[in-house]
């Protein structure tokens, strides 16, 4: 193996180390970001609709519910 060192300036290496460290604190704080809006999404509990004839809002769930309920009503001819 011919390995052939090259000397580089060691302002070079600091420019180079202190680029790194600038793109590693811009990703620390980017991933931040998007912890911070993953943690704000609602999740099915807390998604509201409201069907037509109901006083009140109904979760993900109970939306479902209604309407495999209501499909069955039509299959079976209620």
């Amino acid at each position: 193996m011919n390995e052939e060192l090259v000397e580089v300036p060691i302002n070079e290496i600091g420019e180079s180390l202190t680029n790194i460290n600038e793109c590693l604190r811009r990703l620390g704080k980017r991933l931040q970001d998007v912890e911070k809006y993953v943690s704000e999404l609602p999740t099915p509990d807390k998604t509201y609709y409201k069907p037509e004839g109901y006083e009140d809002y109904l979760n993900l769930k109970q939306n479902y519910d209604e309407i495999y309920r209501r499909l069955r009503e039509l299959e079976n001819g209620v």
